[in-house]
């Protein structure tokens, strides 16, 4: 695990953000132009989101994708001088912790690493 410290603020833009579990099914949407192999996705409850394509497969029945791990878009509001944890990378984003235990991505261009 590494330690950031918020070097841009970032707003979260999410207040209800998808969150999903192995096996689910979601429709499968546009894929992101500015941040890659994220993918708009529409949930069985409703719920919209971005996920990364790496935890999405296909099916056969286009246009759905089946989930293959648990996954929240839950994005951190933060300021800039706070320290986070990052606990894994992945499109230009970091799944990060703050010392509250809330965790939540953050675009990499927010964040310098500092260990």
């Amino acid at each position: 695990m590494n330690q950031y410290v918020v070097i841009k603020p970032h707003h979260s833009t999410y207040p209800d953000p998808i969150t999903l579990k192995t096996g689910d099914k979601v429709i499968y949407g546009k894929e992101d132009t500015e941040y890659p192999n994220w993918v708009f996705c529409t949930s069985t409850s409703g719920k919209e989101g971005w996920v990364p394509k790496q935890i999405l497969s296909q099916d056969k029945l286009a246009p759905f994708a089946t989930v293959s791990e648990d996954y929240s878009a839950h994005e951190l509001t933060v300021k800039v001088g706070e320290t986070l944890t990052g606990l894994h990378q992945l499109n230009e984003w970091t799944f990060c912790c703050r010392d509250t235990g809330e965790e939540g991505w953050i675009p990499d261009s927010c964040l310098k690493k500092i260990t």
